[in-house]
């Protein structure tokens, strides 16, 4: 499987917090943002791996609105990072 890059939307709840991917429609919860990061992480891991074992990955990640640039499935909500700028001086 090639890299996801997804959005990560947090919240607290309370004591607790959320981690959501909108794309995906699937959120993580823990004690602290970092472990439901690791929830949602662990989750989404899950989800795409069912997806492969079935066959329809490729049809899943372009319906959640991701498209393939040859190197990583890229969200179309994540803004891609720039490339480097070289200047001379």
């Amino acid at each position: 499987m090639d890299s996801i890059v997804y959005q990560i939307e947090e919240s607290n709840l309370g004591n607790n917090h959320e981690a959501y991917c909108p794309e995906l429609l699937i959120t993580g919860f823990g004690d602290t943002a970092e472990k439901a990061r690791k929830a949602l992480r662990r989750e989404i891991g899950i989800y795409l791996e069912d997806c492969e074992g079935l066959g329809i990955l490729d049809e899943v990640l372009i319906e959640a609105g991701f498209y393939d640039d040859d190197k990583v499935w890229m969200s179309s909500l994540v803004t891609p990072p720039k490339e480097p700028e070289i200047r001379f001086v």
